[in-house]
């Protein structure tokens, strides 16, 4: 069965490039389809493209476990349990759609780099630069989220040793001197094996400790009344809290020809250990759930469990100032000699972007002092871009794209995808999938963002938590 992605025939080609951007569509889609971001390298050049089918599978596992997965417990206490299981399914196979669409695109415009590379293809370059600086901004975004993580866990293992702020500090001086001696995903996904690793492991142990607890750890003692507060479906949830909900379970969700099998297996298992972790952690524990969940335990199992995810939650600071830092590289030195050659210009950049994805995610981070809100602004403010936007505009301009009876080559691809999936109902059920996807994402980007700065004034109004560049505990929540 061919994909909505796959070019038929050469005739294809010349429809193609007759209809993407009017009058200067031809040189656009020509250079999509005829010119790769990396070439073959040289004797001295850095291999970009080193990736193997399993490390392309343990990096889509790192990308998400990690900072959503400690978070998914406490969405199902807002949503209730059974809502809250299937907004997490139908996020995650949007998600997973997400990622097919963007990944296999490239197979057959291989200039596409990154999700702006996509932008331009559907609305030009404009449209690259607006949703490149979204990009940027998401991931240094979620850069200071694992900095944020990071400085948790070291809280936690020492008791508070000292100010928050100089733990972030010292995370961010770490992660900027180890991602900056990793150019190559090759070299990221070594250590991502070990990130995942932490991160399931340590799971696994606040788990199976919070089934071995009779009562969960933050209860009063007994004789105390003990009231788990456990929803099948949810009671007095509100809207505000819903979408935050929502936006958090978002967050928790990115060799060509085996991309697929890469994607496929990654998703399954963050989406079978989130499943398995939040209705285990939330079954047991109830209200008195832990944010992140590793301190749901009690203080010893959060110090073992702290120390055991570590390494995880540096190496998701790690990864995302990684990319970051090579979308910064190659959005500058694109096209040029200096992209994969070893010379002063490719270190400049290089060693340039780095700080400043690290020093932005610095500054957020302590301007918003707490990773529940923290990862529900990541998730609703840009999140949906990624996820169910542009890939819903993908999904349409392939549809355009394909071989049918009726084409009017002068109209705009979005039309032109509508014709065409009125010919026969499986394109069409596709068509209604990224009409769906489009604007479930714009709610998200709406909705959630709103929910979440609501949640955060309220937070400061009383007094739940302190100031910018906070000194405070940031692990007891």
């Amino acid at each position: 069965m061919k994909t909505p992605f796959e070019k038929q025939d050469a005739s294809h080609d010349n429809v193609e490039r007759a209809s993407v951007h009017g009058g200067e569509s031809v040189t656009i889609s020509r250079q999509f389809h005829q010119q790769d971001v990396f070439t073959a390298p040289r004797r001295g050049d850095v291999n970009f493209r080193g990736v193997s089918w399993p490390a392309a599978t343990v990096l889509v596992a790192k990308f998400q476990i990690g900072l959503g997965a400690l978070s998914i417990p406490s969405t199902f206490h807002v949503l209730g349990f059974f809502p809250g299981i299937l907004s997490f399914v139908i996020l995650a196979l949007i998600t997973t759609g997400a990622g097919f669409v963007c990944g296999n695109a490239r197979q057959y415009y291989p200039r596409l780099h990154s999700i702006a590379d996509a932008s331009d293809l559907l609305f030009g370059p404009i449209t690259r630069e607006v949703v490149g600086c979204v990009y940027y901004l998401y991931l240094a975004l979620t850069t200071g989220a694992g900095l944020l993580t990071t400085s948790v866990a070291l809280n936690a293992l020492s008791e508070h040793g000292t100010c928050s702020v100089v733990f972030v500090a010292v995370i961010s001086v770490a992660c900027f001197i180890l991602g900056t001696g990793f150019r190559t995903l090759e070299r990221v996904a070594w250590i991502s094996w070990a990130g995942v690793t932490c991160i399931f492991v340590a799971l696994c142990v606040t788990t199976i400790a919070c089934l071995a607890q009779n009562r969960p750890a933050a209860a009063l003692p007994a004789p105390a009344p003990l009231d788990m507060d456990v929803w099948a479906f949810p009671e007095d949830t509100t809207f505000t809290q819903a979408m935050i909900a929502v936006s958090n379970q978002l967050f928790a969700m990115r060799e060509p020809q085996k991309f697929t099998r890469a994607l496929v297996i990654g998703q399954s298992f963050i989406v079978l250990t989130n499943i398995a972790v939040g209705s285990i952690v939330y079954a047991k524990v109830g209200q008195y759930l832990a944010s992140p969940a590793l301190g749901s335990a009690g203080p010893l199992i959060k110090k073992v469990s702290y120390g055991i995810a570590l390494p995880g939650l540096l190496v998701t600071a790690i990864i995302y100032s990684h990319i970051a830092g090579k979308y910064c590289l190659v959005r500058i030195l694109r096209g040029t000699r200096h992209l994969q050659s070893n010379t002063v210009t490719h270190w400049a950049v290089w060693i340039g972007a780095m700080p400043v994805t690290v020093v932005f995610g610095f500054i957020i981070v302590n301007l918003v002092p707490f990773s529940g809100d923290f990862l529900s602004l990541v998730g609703a403010l840009v999140n949906p871009i990624f996820t169910n936007v542009v890939p819903g505009f993908m999904i349409l301009f392939f549809i355009a794209k394909r071989p049918s009876k009726v084409v009017n080559g002068q109209e705009h691809w979005a039309l032109q995808s509508l014709q065409k999936a009125r010919q026969d109902g499986p394109w069409l059920l596709l068509w209604l999938l990224a009409v769906f996807m489009i604007a479930t994402g714009v709610f998200i980007m709406v909705a959630g963002t709103y929910a979440t700065v609501l949640s955060i004034k309220q937070s400061y109004d009383d007094g739940s938590i302190g100031g910018v560049f906070s000194c405070a505990d940031n692990s007891n929540t």
